[in-house]
């Protein structure tokens, strides 16, 4: 724990009375470390597939049986990692034996700004303010990108559809209102919109939360092992995440 006198050394242009100091943070290119994943996998003998909606899922006795678009997949273990769409897939494979899923996904978009020079360097590492009591994230904060600027993000707002990534953006004067709080130095002349990510939120509009990740086998077919609520953080706990999982593909696998 940190007082506003570290703060001001540290970060001059932040305004708080105190901070808890996490050295250890880091930051990466999403994309590129899935893209890391992606070939560390290829190279142990994984094969991906993409572009291939799965239509239908049959639990047989020694596998489940995977139909998609590009075929047929018979399946000794199968791990519903389907993000947005988790409950989607665990209700196909509960669909055909009028078993309910037990699971419901609601799609909460953040969007981001990023801050442009000359005020791309008023934030040194990654701020985050307390989180918000709605739990719905964990607040507007700084982040430093690898490309030397920072981003302002993100929000947090429940939409009906899972693939609207665009429709009523945020608009930029919110984004510096909310910045404000912890940088007054910030306007909305400095901001501009840049992406935005939708999370798999396990709890609905107006309820309490948080809820934890899901990761568990499923109760009426063993050889399923559902991921599902896998929002922020879940890209930091990957590497955790697929240890455990590995650990329940062994069981599974004998």
């Amino acid at each position: 724990l940190v007082d506003a006198s570290v703060i001001r050394t540290r970060e001059p242009h932040i305004v708080a009375h105190a901070a808890i100091e996490v050295p250890s943070t880091g930051i990466v290119l999403s994309e590129e470390l899935v893209k890391a994943y992606a070939r560390v996998a290829t190279s142990q003998g994984a094969s991906i597939v993409t572009h291939a909606k799965v239509t239908r899922l049959e639990p047989a006795k020694d596998c489940i049986r995977v139909s998609s678009e590009a075929g047929v997949i018979e399946a000794r273990c199968l791990v519903n990692s389907a993000g947005l769409f988790a409950d989607e897939i665990a209700t196909l494979l509960k669909r055909g034996h009028g078993i309910p899923c037990p699971y419901k996904i609601f799609p909460v978009r953040g969007e981001y700004c990023e801050v442009v020079r000359p005020k791309a360097h008023l934030v040194n590492a990654l701020v985050y303010p307390l989180p918000h009591p709605d739990h719905l994230s964990l607040g507007v904060h700084f982040t430093r990108t690898l490309w030397d600027t920072f981003l302002v993000g993100p929000t947090a707002r429940y939409i009906e559809d899972k693939n609207d990534y665009e429709s009523n953006p945020e608009p930029v004067e919110e984004f510096a209102r909310r910045a404000k709080l912890m940088l007054p130095a910030i306007e909305a002349a400095d901001l501009r919109p840049t992406y935005s990510g939708i999370r798999a939120k396990l709890v609905p509009p107006g309820g309490k939360g948080p809820a934890d990740f899901i990761i568990e086998r499923d109760t009426d077919f063993s050889r399923v092992i559902h991921l599902v609520g896998i929002e922020s953080p879940g890209l930091t706990s990957a590497p955790a995440i697929a240890e455990q999982v590995s650990a329940m593909i062994a069981e599974t696998l004998g």
